[in-house]
């Protein structure tokens, strides 16, 4: 089994990096990505877990772009746990998700339900954590305005929501431009909840490499959508389950939902290509992945 697509604590994951790449291999998962949230905070603690376990490993991150004024996700990988030129950009969508988080907690405010979010924030930060909605929605929830994460997001913080807080960033094209100098390839996250396809012709003009088709939310015909879009576009595809922890939603596909190895080797070849494009072809390569029966062989460290 392959999954490209799991968060850690490093986000908005529950489970520590080390205990989700221990998860990983319970369930029969044999080449991992890590992909937290605009941050790789979690990468060196799950790579060395991941070799500790036999697992193949890339350092993975999900990337939140602004399209219109709304968030669009794109998957960032590397065979670097400290891609050049990620960390600036990565410092900046810190700042923004601190400001948005007390933007919202004036809305909250305001609507008679206020929450201490300084405190969130300073503890995310400094566990090298991004600060994300589910910070706000924990503080709803610990001063008891709600009695469950998901009542947050219903009744405050969904899109739309009375205290939800529009974010600013990067556009999808600049985010792919950011990957791909950094040595890595980019991949389109869950496009089948997103539903702005429009997108993936300029995407692809821009340098974007693959579209995530298998995801936990994607059903038959979305795969089946995706694969074709992907094909007709001279994309590679990706795959993964968004596993972030039990009691998030469809934590039963981990290990159910992943990228079939019949796709991954075109992904491979793709990242070992943009790695050599930026650090030489034997430029140092932390993490390797497996050249054939994907997954079913362990990515030692380089040599």
């Amino acid at each position: 089994m392959i999954d490209l697509h799991t968060h850690t604590t490093a986000s908005d994951g529950s489970l520590p990096p080390a205990e989700l790449v221990n998860r990983a291999a319970s369930v029969g998962i044999r080449t991992l990505a890590v992909t937290d949230h605009d941050t790789l905070a979690g990468i060196p603690e799950a790579a060395g877990a991941a070799r500790a376990r036999g697992l193949a490993f890339v350092a993975g991150i999900e990337i939140t772009a602004v399209h219109e004024h709304r968030d669009v996700h794109m998957l960032g990988y590397f065979l670097r746990s400290e891609p050049p030129g990620v960390g600036p950009f990565l410092e900046a969508a810190r700042r923004d998700r601190a400001r948005r988080a007390r933007a919202m907690s004036d809305k909250l405010a305001a609507l008679g339900a206020p929450v201490d979010i300084e405190d969130l924030i300073q503890e995310a930060e400094e566990s090298g954590r991004a600060v994300a909605r589910p910070t706000v929605a924990r503080a709803l929830v610990d001063a008891g305005h709600v009695r469950s994460m998901q009542e947050a997001f219903d009744r405050y913080l969904a899109d739309g929501g009375s205290a939800y807080v529009a974010r600013t960033g990067a556009s999808p094209a600049e985010v792919v431009a950011l990957v791909r100098a950094g040595g890595g390839i980019c991949s389109l996250a869950h496009p089948g909840l997103l539903r702005k396809d429009h997108l993936i012709p300029g995407l692809v003009d821009a340098g974007l490499d693959a579209i995530e088709a298998f995801h936990s939310e994607h059903g038959a015909a979305d795969r089946a959508r995706y694969r074709r879009l992907a094909e007709r576009n001279g994309l590679a595809i990706s795959g993964g389950s968004d596993f972030h922890g039990e009691g998030h939603h469809r934590a039963d596909r981990f290990g159910r939902v992943g990228l079939p190895e019949a796709h991954f080797g075109a992904l491979r070849c793709r990242l070992e290509r943009a790695h050599a494009a930026v650090h030489g072809e034997t430029g140092p390569m932390e993490f390797r992945l497996p050249a054939a029966e994907a997954g079913m062989a362990p990515a030692g460290p380089a040599t």
